[in-house]
């Protein structure tokens, strides 16, 4: 009786036990939730913002090229529509248009893909026609093969009368949009799409439970009509007409949240990126802990209960089978995310930097298509043996899916995990000839985790940062916190202003003589640009050439120098001024117009200044990346400019290049005559000098800044000098005070 007694007892003790832990695990469940569920909608709102970031320069840069290739065309209104198509033709696959085109004022169409059809029909033309430039909702190609599209346009203007002469457009595949929009965020689970304020579906991600609706809107209350979903909707609509972002919750399916912010898209509608994530995210957020409390609540009641040592190890083995199947990745038989995720929280403490670092590869879907999927799964082995080998102790990593990994990194400082992940770069692409694969091209970002970072949190960084440099020429890894937001808005700022600053002449042009190389007279001068801002600073060039480049208005600015030089020497001719040559820079962009000399020679006539006072500076990296420049070089020497070789030595300096292209000048770079005190470097630049003159081409030096090199310079006979030693760059009226005397 006693026995009983005493057996009951130690049941309801286990009963009570059971229960509170069941209890608390339940309070602490919720608890987390909450947590869990704040942090992910404040990393939802970084995703959203990002994503927006990111369609608006895309949108942006094909706008501005649009918008300045229509100015091209109203400055050439005698253009043909085949020379049009022909100029229309290199841009269709730099910027992924599906085509280009021009539609007539009588709604006649044509294209870069041979196309002449009637689109009068199109709303983009109708728009058009009004004045309006327009990015289209999602619609079928009624061109070409059935796909989605969407359209980019801009009217067109006669310069005489002002007056719309045609519309020139660009094909936009959607699935470009939807490229962008399926950037992987909270494990692949959420997804984005971009909206009008009436709810209709510019773009939407291959993901999205809305994939194929016209009318995101109109979805949510065809599917789910409930009160919540009406709110909700009212509220999204009331913030949207005063441009505001905010969040929402709805029902679709299953529990959603989604994030809004609009899209500056410069155009008559106003867009808004939606990023949306499901709710069972959240419950997946914690299930890994809930996993552990519940084990460990198992344990408690084997521990109780006596199980039989049988039971214990049957329960032992299977326990071991089911974290084999949950936490190991079946591809690398290495960590899983899911795993990764638990380590880190267990992680100990080590007193080092910790960063989390998100990898991937450029392009690697190439191996798949082009040597197999088994080919593609070994190359994803030979990578996680190679990061595994890489980690010290305490380090973690996981492959999470695809070709995408993360890494968990302890170092002292920033400057020892750049080299370890340099190492990792050189390790990666030794792998493509053991594996006869195409080349492999790493991205990392990486992100130091702060106090109290949650993983996703550093990871979701972490994949900020890599995707500012993804599909750069130059860095293949970047840290969250040295990416320069402020100077991405800065960016921005200059590229809107730049409209303003040509109409009202805020750039000047500066000039920075040469002189002969005794220093006695000033026998030219090369043409430099500032930007004078409305409060009287100046920008300097370092700032905004660099922008203009990658946005495509360098070939503009380009020509507004070259005109403002060409209107400068005829002012000083015709007032009996002294009058040297001037040069002038034309960028790499510009040397993709095929129409640049006939252009150029232009502006020389209409000003009739003689064609000897303006001279040509073209750097070695632009004739590089052109292979058509000998062509374009070739007729300007037939038009009788002199041309410039400028920063010869400048990393890409090629004997062949002064072999086949015709260059009257040689421009050497100040790198080269920072050399001068250096017995060998001074060998190099008497070699130059001597090749130069063998090939019978003056040399101009750079840079130049001290006596000593102005005297080496002297004993090469070296033609001109330009740098500070003489001169720096000089506003108009100090050049003009210069020369008169």
């Amino acid at each position: 009786m006693e026995k009983k007694w005493i057996t009951r007892i130690r049941m309801l003790i286990i009963a009570v036990a059971i229960l509170v832990t069941f209890v608390s695990i339940i309070i602490f469940t919720r608890a987390i939730g909450r947590e869990v569920n704040n942090q992910t909608k404040q990393t939802l709102r970084d995703v959203g913002n990002q994503n927006a970031l990111t369609v608006e320069r895309e949108i942006t840069e094909r706008q501005n090229f649009l918008q300045g290739m229509a100015k091209e065309l109203q400055e050439h209104a005698g253009v043909s529509v085949e020379e049009m198509l022909n100029i229309f033709e290199p841009y269709v696959e730099k910027y992924h248009f599906k085509r280009m085109g021009y539609i007539h004022k009588d709604g006649i169409a044509y294209t870069t893909d041979g196309y002449c059809r009637d689109l009068s029909y199109r709303d983009f033309y109708i728009r058009g026609m009004k004045g309006e430039s327009v990015i289209t909702d999602v619609m079928q190609d009624a061109l070409g093969e059935p796909e989605n599209i969407n359209v980019l346009s801009v009217p067109v203007y006669r310069k005489s009368t002002q007056k719309i002469a045609g519309v020139l457009f660009a094909t936009y595949r959607t699935s470009s949009f939807e490229e962008l929009l399926n950037v992987e965020c909270f494990e692949g689970d959420g997804y984005s799409m971009i909206i009008k304020q009436n709810g209709s579906i510019v773009a939407d991600s291959s993901k999205s439970i809305f994939y194929g609706k016209d009318n995101y809107f109109n979805a949510l209350i065809a599917r789910n009509g409930s009160k919540n979903n009406k709110n909700e909707i009212k509220a999204m609509k009331a913030a949207m007409k005063k441009d505001k972002s905010g969040t929402a919750d709805f029902s679709y399916k299953s529990e959603q949240y989604l994030y809004y912010t609009p899209i500056d898209n410069k155009m008559e509608e106003q867009w808004y990126m939606i990023t949306i994530v499901p709710a069972k995210t959240f419950q997946s957020r914690v299930s890994p802990l809930l996993h552990n409390i519940w084990v460990l609540l198992a344990i408690i009641i084997v521990v109780l209960l006596l199980v039989t040592i049988i039971f214990s190890y049957s329960y032992g083995k299977d326990k071991k089978t089911l974290i084999r199947l949950a936490y190991m990745d079946p591809l690398t038989e290495g960590d899983n995310y899911a795993y990764f995720i638990e380590k880190m929280y267990a992680r100990n403490e080590t007193g080092k930097l910790e960063f989390i670092v998100a990898l991937d590869f450029n392009e690697f879907k190439v191996i798949n298509s082009t040597c197999g999927i088994a080919k593609g799964d070994e190359t994803l082995q030979a990578i996680w043996r190679v990061i595994d080998n890489s980690l010290n102790r305490y380090e973690l990593a996981a492959h999470i899916n695809a070709d995408h990994y993360i890494l968990y990194l302890l170092a002292g400082s920033k400057k020892e995990v750049t080299y370890r992940i340099e190492k990792l770069t050189r390790d990666f692409m030794s792998l493509p000839e053991s594996l006869q694969i195409p080349d492999l091209l790493p991205y990392y970002g990486i992100y130091q985790i702060e106090e109290n970072d949650g993983v996703e949190k550093g990871y979701n960084k972490a994949n900020q940062a890599k995707h500012f440099v993804k599909g750069s020429r130059t860095d293949n890894f970047a840290f969250f916190e040295d990416v320069d937001y402020a100077q991405e808005v800065e960016n921005k700022r200059l590229a809107d202003g730049f409209e303003e600053a040509i109409a009202n002449h805020r750039f000047e042009v500066w000039y920075q003589p040469k002189y002969s190389t005794d220093g006695t007279k000033a026998v030219g001068a090369e043409a430099l640009v500032r930007w004078r801002e409305k409060d009287g600073s100046l920008i300097p060039p370092f700032k905004f050439i660099p922008l203009f480049e990658k946005n495509g208005m360098i070939a503009r600015l380009d020509e507004y120098v070259f005109e403002e030089v060409c209107r400068q020497q005829k002012e000083w001719l015709d007032t009996n001024r002294t009058v040297l040559p001037v040069s002038i820079n034309i960028s790499r962009a510009s040397l993709y117009y095929s129409s640049i000399v006939e252009k150029y020679v232009k502006i020389v006539k209409e000003h009739s200044v003689p064609i000897e006072y303006i001279q040509l500076e073209i750097t070695e990296s632009a004739m590089i990346e052109n292979s058509e420049v000998k062509e374009l070089l070739d007729r300007f020497h037939a038009a009788g400019f002199q041309l410039l070789l400028d920063d010869f030595g400048n990393g890409y300096s090629s004997l062949a290049t002064l072999n086949t292209l015709h260059f009257d000048v040689l421009k050497v770079d100040k790198s080269l005559i920072d050399y001068i005190g250096n017995e060998d470097g001074e060998k190099l630049l008497k070699c130059i000098v001597e090749l130069a003159k063998s090939l019978g081409l003056r040399t101009t030096a750079e840079g130049v800044e001290s006596i000593e090199q102005v005297r080496f310079l002297q004993n090469l006979q070296c033609n001109d000098i330009q740098g500070y030693y003489f001169s720096k760059p000089l506003p108009l009226a100090d050049y003009e005070e210069l020369i008169s005397k």
